[in-house]
């Protein structure tokens, strides 16, 4: 049995989405400086490095990240959809031809654009591409078993189409009798280094506060 982890280390110059204040991460007491032991103040949104998105994010007085048991962020059928997109592109319908989705539960995506988060992080943040609504709803409609969404991007949203954005947000998010559940969405994930036919399991560790709607996480994955 053997793990990896599918975030990303959350550092003082990590790339967040543009509005949001930068991570802080500073030293408090230092053992270098006399002090009788090591320890950091560390200030940061929510939705910095690698988080997940629960409901509440868009859908006030909705389900919490915090409201979710543990079983629920457990994957056993995770998938990596490779689907490589440009700046600013979104990931349409017809991406979707010919994807197996029947068995899964948690869908990844590939987009590529997770090279430029060191290499340029401005690109990263400004023309990132995104999942565009119809998709999201299309999955919501037909795969009923999926429960969570992520990518490879600082987030599903294509910075330069925020309309789109927010309606694929609100997609996955809304309560409608036709869809399925509620989809959780893992934003700026780590996922260059990984096949999809290693992942047999996918665990999501959102930091334990209460009573926000979303948070970073930690994502470990099984594989092969």
């Amino acid at each position: 049995m053997q793990y990896v982890t599918l975030s990303h280390w959350l550092l003082d110059n990590s790339p967040v989405h543009i509005g949001l204040k930068k991570p802080e991460i500073n030293p408090n007491s230092q053992i270098s400086r006399g002090d009788g032991y090591n320890s950091y103040i560390i200030n940061v949104e929510n939705h910095s490095g690698t988080h997940i998105d629960a409901p509440d994010h868009f859908l006030n007085n909705s389900k919490q990240i915090s409201n979710y048991a543990p079983n629920e962020l457990i994957f056993t059928n995770p998938i990596i959809l490779e689907i490589f997109k440009g700046q600013n592109e979104l990931i349409e319908l017809k991406d979707m031809v010919g994807a197996y989705l029947n068995d899964a539960d948690c869908i990844f995506f590939r987009t590529d654009f997770e090279k430029y988060r060191d290499s340029d992080p401005e690109k990263y943040l400004t023309q990132n591409p995104g999942i565009s609504p119809e998709v999201i709803y299309w999955i919501r409609e037909n795969f009923k078993n999926v429960r969570c969404i992520g990518i490879d991007c600082i987030s599903i949203s294509s910075y330069q189409n925020p309309n789109k954005g927010k309606e694929a947000h609100l997609n996955a998010f809304k309560i409608d009798g036709n869809l399925g559940e509620s989809l959780l969405l893992i934003e700026d994930m780590k996922l260059s280094e990984i096949k999809n036919g290693d992942l047999k399991c996918v665990i999501v560790i959102p930091w334990q506060i209460e009573g926000i709607d979303s948070a970073p996480c930690t994502i470990l994955a099984e594989i092969e």
